[in-house]
Formats: structure tokens, sequence, C-alpha cells
């Protein structure tokens, strides 16, 4: 079973549910087993943020919880854990994700003349795209030309490599 250090987990948990799932996360890696009500107190959050951040936690498996019946009230009590193992799937999902992304991009890259009227910010264009646009750009206005996109394909290739070894 392979688990994700403290500061990864924060990281990974801080994309599904930003700032909010940091602070909660970073309280139950230190003391598992808190309640919502725990958490709600000590990170000094409101208690239906915490609850929407667990649960949504919860749905990609990054906590889980275990369900008691308080003796007194009858109320269902949750108590919260992180399941960092799963965390590694998650992070693993979301790589090849953005490798699938990536290789759809240098697939389009690679196999269209690119087009750009050399202003940073405006769009670069496939052939079909600039000429459906009669070679003019869509955001300025200046003609379009060629666009070498050799060093973009290599920088793709680089970073497909790199999540490769990852996934």
């Amino acid at each position: 079973m392979v688990v994700v250090d403290k500061e990864s987990s924060l990281k990974i948990v801080g994309m599904i549910g930003g700032e909010e799932a940091v602070k909660i996360v970073g309280l139950l890696l230190d003391k598992p087993g808190l309640t919502d009500e725990d958490v709600s107190s000590m990170t000094s959050l409101d208690i239906k943020d915490v609850r929407r951040v667990l649960h949504r936690l919860n749905e990609v498996g990054a906590v889980s919880y275990e369900v008691h019946r308080d003796k007194e009230t009858g109320h269902r009590i949750f108590r919260w854990r992180v399941q960092q193992e799963q965390l590694v799937g998650y992070a693993k999902t979301l790589i090849r994700k953005v490798l699938e992304r990536l290789k759809a991009r240098l697939e389009y890259e690679s196999s269209n003349q690119m087009y750009w009227c050399g202003t940073p910010g405006c769009g670069k264009y496939g052939f079909e795209a600039a000429m459906e646009l009669l070679f003019r750009c869509k955001t300025c206005g200046k003609p379009l030309t060629i666009y070498d996109n050799t060093a973009f394909i290599e920088n793709l290739r680089n970073k497909i490599a790199e999540l490769e070894k990852l996934a």
C-alpha cells in the first residue's frame, strides 16, 4: 500500500476542494477520527461548509467516516479519517486525464500547420480555422502567418514523457 506524505496529500485535496479542504484534511491528518463539529470548531469554518467539503472529499475517496450513535440523543455521529492511500489513485487518475489531453494536443499540433498574428495573448489557429477567418486574427485583426510550433511540440513531448513516468 502506497501512502503519500502530508504535503502531497494537502496539495491533492487542495485541487479537489480548495483552501477549506486543505485546512480540514490538515487537521484530520494530525487528529484522525474527529467529528464534523470538532473540525468546524477547530478550524473556525462554518459547519455547513465543513460538511460540504467532507462529503465532496468522500465522493472521491479522499476521506471516509465511521458512524456511531450518541447513547443519550440517538443522533448519528460521523468520525472522519483521511484515506491517504486513495489519494495516490486519485492523483494517478488526474495524471492520466492530463496525459490524454496532452497527447491529443500533440497530435493536433503535429498534424496541422499553425497560423498566428504574432501578438502575445492572441490565439493560434490551424489551417481550416485560419482560412475561415480569411487569415486575419479573430482577436486583434492582424494578418495570420505560418507559426513554427516545433519548440511547442518538443515541450509537449517532454511533458508527456515526464507524466508517463508518474502514471
